[in-house]
């Protein structure tokens, strides 16, 4: 279990305080700052988490919003400051790699020990078109948590709140999570036409072969075969996780909650055979990321001066930062964590 949390770590992990939110009060009355927005502002006062402006989204905010959150993604993981999650990333990626097939081995004979079946049954529920897949057994449930439907879910329970308690900040928090959602599937589906990594089930060597950019023909043919590597379960429910954390950080169960299902999570991938434990650093990477991008844009900073009075608000905030350290007592890097 110790390697999946390890995982859940590589990510910015925000501080879980225990402030209580204030009831959303009226912003005072001043010039709309950005078209895509509409109505009045509501403010939170989050304690030592700042005070936020949310704005109601307007509609399809989700949608229009998916280039700039891919874009806007790219653009962060390029930046010097993030430079030390690459390397974490690529030292943990390396790591599980080596010990691949040893964890897949114990992760089974883990699984077989507790009564985990090494599949996934389900049944499809059709709904207004579609095909809903409905978890019959508790290891599919757990398997199915990554599912783009359970953070769909998520999203319409903001949206239910949000309606009820005319709520802000509830109603984008379920249009980010559907906007990380898309956003995500760009990443992990083009990084996993250029890996070409073979699942454990459908592996010809050891740790799975890797055939980068293969025939689009013989990838839709077999695509397991492929697509191993970034685990798009995986960075979609990191996606979720972290967007309501960041978005309700004075609810300090949130991400225990969150990274304790997605620890769940990677082990039932991991016994069913569809990823290897080394295919979760980057992905959770990406989750995190566009989290914190769509965040971001979702929201407005109010700063105060030393009088408490509100100045021009800034649609930022702070984020990863790291400067060398030199004492008499030690010799390292001094990482400042993004709230």
């Amino acid at each position: 279990m110790a390697c999946w949390l390890l995982g859940a770590a590589l990510t910015p992990i925000a501080s879980r305080a225990q402030a209580q939110a204030q009831a959303p009060i009226p912003a005072p009355p001043s010039p709309p700052t950005a078209s895509r927005m509409r109505g009045a502002a509501q403010r939170y006062e989050l304690g030592r988490h700042g005070t936020f402006d949310y704005q109601r989204p307007v509609v399809l905010r989700a949608l229009r919003e998916i280039p700039s959150t891919v874009t806007g993604t790219l653009a962060l993981g390029t930046r010097g400051e993030s430079l030390p999650e690459w390397g974490a990333v690529a030292l943990s990626s390396l790591s599980l790699y080596a010990a691949d097939e040893y964890l897949v081995d114990k992760t089974r004979m883990l699984s077989r020990h507790v009564g985990l079946p090494p599949n996934h049954p389900s049944v499809n529920l059709r709904f207004a078109g579609m095909k809903l897949p409905i978890p019959t057994t508790v290891g599919s449930a757990i398997y199915f948590l990554g599912d783009g439907a359970v953070d769909l879910l998520v999203a319409g329970g903001f949206v239910i709140q949000g309606w009820r308690k005319d709520d802000n900040r509830a109603r984008t928090t379920a249009s980010e999570i559907t906007s990380g959602l898309v956003s995500l599937g760009v990443y992990t589906q083009l990084l996993k036409r250029s890996f070409g990594r073979q699942t454990p089930n459908e592996s010809t060597q050891p740790r799975g072969r890797w055939r980068p950019f293969p025939d689009l023909g013989d990838y839709n043919a077999n695509v397991p075969a492929y697509d191993a590597m970034p685990s798009g379960h995986m960075a979609a429910a990191m996606s979720t996780v972290e967007i309501v954390a960041l978005n309700y950080p004075e609810k300090g169960f949130v991400r225990p909650l969150g990274y304790s299902l997605m620890a769940l999570l990677g082990v039932a991938m991991v016994n069913n055979g569809v990823h290897w434990a080394s295919d979760y650093p980057l992905a959770l990477l990406i989750g995190g990321g566009v989290a914190r991008v769509t965040v971001a844009r979702g929201r407005t900073l109010v700063r105060t001066d030393e009088l408490g009075n509100t100045q021009d608000p800034r649609r930022t905030e702070r984020g990863f930062s790291w400067t060398p350290l030199v004492t008499p007592w030690a010799v390292g890097v001094r990482v400042g964590l993004p709230y």
